[in-house]
């Protein structure tokens, strides 16, 4: 049996900070909270609250506390609300989400009415159109958009979100649409992602995608495996006895933007334990990589 593991799986830039700064400010000995869960990793976020980091639902809850604003941004009322109840902020929202608020609150103050592409549920989408105006709307990436009467028009993607989607929605807003700006804010972590998987994907007889199940970015990594070959998403090692299929021959590894690499790790050797193999890996630097040129 071969595994191997997609390039620039794990945790992304956005996520690292975040959790680095969550960190930083628990080492200083003072109650910290994250307004939501800092990352979409349920069991990480277990660990954080063992280092002293624990999560708030609402920011009508926190007064008078050190509060990390996750990787994934809040709305401007919640950021306003914090101040207000004498919070200590510590900004971890990724910054090219940071982008896109400036980029919406810019769009509009230039008169182009906003689209913004992605889950209208996710907080880092809730968190976009916060910054926008009555006008701005959300359009998911299997929606069409409605009838525009705008001369002009701005879109705004979120950042997990996949470009052939993005193309998508301009094909068509653009023919009812007189001047059309369209702002490409998918991070590049994310497309990396996408395409290191769908290669290795294509290459594979089984894709196991590692994430939280809630990870906007680790579904969309399933989608863009599932074309190619049999794909499953998995949260932890614990569920590959039942998942794994008999007669697997190559075995293909991605993680979220929000997965850690021991989790990416226990997983790679509970496969070569149900493989029967005892020489297991110490460390994600022994699992071997995916040489996207051959895609």
């Amino acid at each position: 049996m071969i595994v191997r593991l997609a390039k620039h799986s794990g945790f992304c830039f956005g996520v690292r900070r975040a959790i680095q700064l969550a960190i930083e400010a628990a080492d200083q000995g003072t109650p910290v909270f994250s307004l939501g869960e800092l990352i979409h990793n349920p069991q990480y976020v277990l660990e954080l609250q063992e280092k002293g980091i624990k999560v708030a639902n609402s920011a009508a809850e926190l007064h008078n506390s050190m509060v990390i604003v996750r990787s994934h941004g809040i709305t401007k009322q919640e950021y306003m609300m914090l101040e207000e109840q004498g919070n200590t902020i510590v900004d971890a929202t990724c910054p090219y989400v940071t982008k896109t608020h400036n980029l919406i609150r810019q769009a509009n103050a230039d008169g182009y009415p906003v689209v913004i592409l992605g889950d209208a549920l996710h907080p880092e989408v809730v968190g976009m159109r916060s910054f926008g105006n009555p006008d701005t709307i959300v359009v998911g990436p299997e929606e069409t958009p409605p009838a525009q009467n705008a001369k002009r028009l701005c879109v705004i993607s979120q950042t997990t979100q996949k470009l052939e989607h993005l193309n998508n929605l301009i094909r068509m807003l653009l023919p009812n649409v007189l001047e059309l700006k369209v702002y490409n804010s998918i991070c590049i972590a994310t497309s990396l992602r996408q395409s290191s998987s769908a290669c290795l994907a294509q290459d594979s007889d089984l894709m196991i995608v590692i994430g939280g199940r809630q990870s906007s970015n680790t579904k969309m990594l399933t989608k863009v495996c599932a074309q190619y070959c049999p794909t499953i998403q998995i949260e932890t090692e614990e569920e590959l006895q039942q998942l794994l299929p008999q007669g697997i021959e190559r075995i293909g590894l991605a993680a979220g933007a929000s997965t850690p690499e021991t989790r990416i790790l226990e997983v790679y050797n509970k496969i070569l334990k149900i493989n029967g193999e005892e020489d297991l890996a110490t460390s994600i630097q022994n699992i071997p990589l995916f040489k996207e040129e051959s895609c």
